[in-house]
C-alpha cells in the first residue's frame, strides 16, 4: 500500500466546535478500544523494564483533548510509579476538552517544531498517532526536537500502514460518528509508515539506539534510547 500524504481536517481546527469535540470524542474511543492506551503502556512497560521504576517526568507531544495522556498517569500510579506528565499541543482548544489540570497535568500550547524546554526537561518524550503527519526531513528533524528535550528515551506510538485497518476504518461507524473523523481516519492510515520505514527514518536522523516494532492491532512502537 503506497504511502500518501494529505492535510487531516483535525488539525487545521476545520470543523465547527461540537464538530471538533466528536472528533476528539472519536479519537478517545479509538485510542482506548484500538491500541492507543495498550501500545502506549507495553512502551512504557518496555521503558521500565530496562531502566527499573522510577519518578518519571513524562512530555506527551501532540495530546489532543489530553484524555490518553490522563489515563496513562493514572494505570502508572497503579503500578507504583509517580508519573508528573506535561501535554503539549497547538490548539488550546483541543487541551481544553480534556480538563487537563483536573486530571493533575500541566498543559502547554505550543509548535513543534519548537518546543519551549531546554535540552533533558523530561525522563521521556512520547506521542501517539502524531508522526504520521511528518515525512521525510520534517519527520527527522521532529524525532530530533524530540530526542533533545529527553533524558532518556523517546516513545513512539502510530499506526501501521496497511490495507486491513484502511478498510477497518473507513467502515467503522461505531469509531468515526465525526464527519471530520470520517475525513481523517482512511488519511492517517494511508500516511502512517511500515515497520521498515519507520526504522529508515530513526536512522536517517541519526540515531544507532532504536527499537522499532509492530503491536497489536496494527500498529507500530519506536524507541529512541538516549
Amino acid at each position: 500500500m503506497r504511502r500518501v500524504t494529505s492535510i487531516e481536517w483535525l488539525d487545521e481546527d476545520q470543523g465547527t466546535p461540537e464538530e471538533i469535540r466528536r472528533s476528539l470524542e472519536d479519537l478517545w474511543r479509538i485510542n482506548r478500544r484500538l491500541g492507543g492506551v495498550s501500545s502506549c503502556l507495553r512502551l512504557l512497560d518496555h521503558f521500565f523494564s530496562r531502566t527499573g521504576a522510577h519518578p518519571v517526568r513524562i512530555l506527551d507531544v501532540g495530546s489532543g483533548d489530553s484524555r490518553l495522556a490522563a489515563h496513562l498517569r493514572q494505570e502508572l500510579e497503579r503500578r507504583n510509579i509517580r508519573a508528573e506528565f506535561t501535554v503539549l499541543d497547538r490548539r488550546l482548544s483541543h487541551l481544553d476538552g480534556g480538563h487537563p489540570i483536573a486530571a493533575g497535568l500541566r498543559p502547554v500550547v505550543a509548535d513543534v517544531s519548537s518546543l519551549p524546554f531546554l535540552e533533558h526537561s523530561f525522563d521521556v518524550v512520547m506521542c501517539n498517532l502524531f508522526l504520521h503527519h511528518f515525512s521525510g526531513e520534517q519527520a527527522q528533524l521532529l524525532l530530533r526536537c524530540l530526542a533533545a528535550v529527553a533524558r532518556e528515551a523517546v516513545l513512539i506510538n502510530d499506526l501501521e500502514r496497511h490495507v486491513l485497518p484502511y478498510l477497518f476504518i473507513r467502515f467503522a461507524s461505531p469509531f468515526t460518528r465525526s464527519r471530520i473523523t470520517r475525513n481523517d481516519g482512511p488519511a492517517s492510515v494511508r500516511q502512517a509508515y511500515t515497520r521498515e520505514e519507520l526504522a529508515g527514518l530513526a536512522e536517517s536522523a541519526g540515531f544507532r539506539h532504536f527499537e522499532a516494532i509492530r503491536l497489536p492491532p496494527y500498529r507500530l512502537g519506536l524507541t529512541v534510547w538516549k
